[in-house]
């Protein structure tokens, strides 16, 4: 069965060779992972297939003729991701509740760190939720820009998203922040690799505990950080400080969606909406996308793995 799956995943990828060659690459390492990569490009519509094979490129840019180690530090991380997902469904909670104790199992582990964050890497594109709520970004967030802005992205991680801002002719400007300096030197090794061709500020800020502040943009991205920290809603009623009247905020936070180092637990799309608004802000655009494109009345249902893409803007 996984042979004919990964045959036809093959078939399926020809027209997308970026994203081919590091599926070769994962089912060297797991075979039997064909039949979930299928599922998830099958439900793909063409919008989303294109971002794939783009977040794809420029990822094998990063892996620098690596993809074997990449592809077996995303097995890897899986393997982490099914033990969390199982205490998750017995428990009905995520096994770790503070920032002190991600720091001190995942974050302090340089080791465990480096697969983990090659692992995600992977699955910016691999997955389905993923794929999706980065042709969001694409196409709904940035290439929608009307006039010139001023970009701001908080935790950026391998630099895609501030690398694909800086492709858009409206950027005026380009700034990152991270709470951690390590975080911030990997990103600035990643827009190396991608040879960014635009300056970008990376600057070391904690918006918990920062004041106000220094300056405002015209366009914020949050994407997959709300889930790790302790008042999320704090971190967006700073952010709609940052952001000018007329600006608007991308917002990517998963539901039900347990991993080492998430500690904040949404539950429902309703709790996604109200963490926005009583934080000010007014839903412009709001979707959903579950695991392999699973309907998400059954993903809700079924506790599976839901990401929220949220355009903001600040409320009347």
């Amino acid at each position: 069965m996984s042979v004919d799956k990964a045959l036809e995943l093959r078939s399926f990828l020809q027209g997308m060779p970026e994203t081919l060659a590091i599926a070769e690459a994962v089912l060297d390492v797991w075979p039997g992972h064909a039949s979930y990569l299928l599922k998830g490009m099958q439900a793909r519509s063409d919008a989303i297939l294109r971002a794939t094979e783009v977040a794809a490129a420029a990822s094998r840019r990063l892996m620098a003729g690596e993809e074997p180690r990449f592809a077996a530090d995303y097995r890897w991380t899986c393997d982490r991701l099914r033990d969390e997902e199982l205490f998750f469904h017995r428990e009905g909670r995520y096994r770790l509740g503070s920032f002190s104790e991600a720091w001190r199992e995942v974050y302090s582990d340089h080791q465990y760190m480096a697969r983990y964050v090659n692992g995600l890497l992977l699955s910016q594109f691999l997955w389905y939720n993923h794929a999706a709520t980065f042709e969001m970004f694409l196409n709904r967030v940035i290439a929608v820009a009307s006039e010139d802005f001023d970009y701001l992205e908080v935790g950026p991680g391998h630099g895609l998203m501030v690398y694909f801002a800086a492709q858009a002719f409206r950027a005026r400007t380009l700034e990152a922040w991270d709470v951690s300096e390590v975080s911030l030197r990997d990103t600035a090794s990643a827009l190396d690799q991608l040879a960014i061709k635009r300056p970008v500020a990376l600057r070391q800020i904690d918006i918990l505990n920062a004041g106000e502040p220094e300056r405002r943009f015209d366009l914020i991205v949050i994407s997959e950080v709300l889930e790790h920290l302790e008042d999320p809603g704090a971190a967006l009623s700073f952010l709609r400080l940052a952001l000018r009247p007329c600006g608007r905020i991308f917002v990517n936070v998963p539901l039900n969606s347990p991993s080492p180092d998430h500690i904040f637990l949404l539950e429902s799309p309703e709790q996604a909406r109200g963490l926005a608004e009583a934080a000010g802000f007014r839903i412009e655009t709001m979707e959903l996308f579950a695991t392999q494109g699973a309907r998400i009345d059954r993903a809700l249902a079924n506790r599976v793995s839901v990401s929220v893409g949220m355009i903001l803007t600040v409320g009347t």
